[in-house]
């Protein structure tokens, strides 16, 4: 089908204006397109997903796709594959998106949409095609060293249709105004988000009192809870952890025992590990 013949099957098509305003947006022959939504049936609308190309837009389809995971526009401006949403949260304003846009397109070898919440909070829409899913907590460094600034990243699961980024994309953004307060990681990924999710929707008072329940005195020696820690986070594994921690075996055998008799909790339980590990990152948390 050529324009002409969309254009008598669509009277009301016009090339895009710049503005969504309630309009379906397509790309065809590498140009953009524009019609109004109400007047697209469902049939319709499947059939102009078919002629639309699948290729590399305009930037200014980026703000396109904001508008329709914003509840701006009720129509997704193209069929998406298998995707990912890469939230980037920067410590201060960045002043610089097209250098943020080639640096990633040169990482990931592909063409991404990539959209401004605020001059702090950036969201680029990833593709997926075929396995292989980029560990981005290996690249971190690099990256903040081409772009000079410093930022962290929260990688949503694999999404395999647009509806769904659609309904989740409001609560991936209310994430991002807590999740970092409690954890030290730079990059996290959605299966990660557990415990600064119940950060946030537990009250300070709440906190205290699970905390005192759960490690009593050993509140009062911060290194000994570190040392916990740690090895919680080693799964309870002395050996491997005493050689994390460059400590010898016996001293840290000597603090888990110190840990047992001031809280009556032995993490080599799996249920008083989780209590012990959680009633420790409260503790941080206040």
């Amino acid at each position: 089908m050529n324009l002409q013949k969309l254009q008598q099957r669509f009277p009301l098509l016009t090339p895009f204006s710049g503005k969504t305003d309630g309009n379906y947006v397509f790309n065809f022959d590498n140009h953009l397109y524009e019609i109004p939504a109400h007047t697209v049936t469902q049939s319709e609308f499947e059939l102009l997903q078919i002629f639309s190309d699948p290729i590399a837009l305009p930037h200014d389809y980026d703000r396109i796709w904001l508008d329709y995971l914003t509840d701006l526009t009720d129509i997704a401006p193209s069929i998406l594959p298998l995707h990912r949403l890469l939230f980037l949260h920067f410590d201060k304003d960045f002043t610089a998106p097209a250098l943020l846009r080639t640096i990633f397109e040169a990482l990931l070898g592909k063409d991404i949409f990539m959209l401004s919440i605020h001059p702090q909070l950036f969201v680029i829409i990833e593709c997926i095609k075929g396995d292989e899913i980029l560990n981005f907590a290996h690249y971190l460094d690099p990256l903040i060293e081409d772009l000079q600034a410093h930022f962290k990243i929260f990688v949503s699961d694999v999404i395999p249709d647009v509806t769904t980024t659609k309904e989740r994309f409001s609560w991936y953004v209310h994430l991002q105004q807590f999740i970092w307060t409690y954890t030290p990681k730079h990059v996290l990924t959605q299966q990660e988000i557990l415990v600064p999710y119940v950060m946030q929707h537990i009250e300070s008072h709440e906190k205290e009192i699970f905390i005192s329940s759960v490690l009593k005195s050993a509140t009062s020696q911060p290194e000994l809870l570190h040392t916990i820690k740690q090895l919680i986070e080693y799964e309870g594994n002395i050996t491997l952890a005493s050689k994390k921690m460059y400590m010898h075996r016996n001293t840290l055998q000597n603090r888990l025992e110190k840990f047992q008799l001031l809280t009556q909790k032995d993490i080599r339980h799996f249920s008083h590990r989780l209590d012990v590990y959680f009633a420790i990152i409260f503790l941080e948390s206040l």
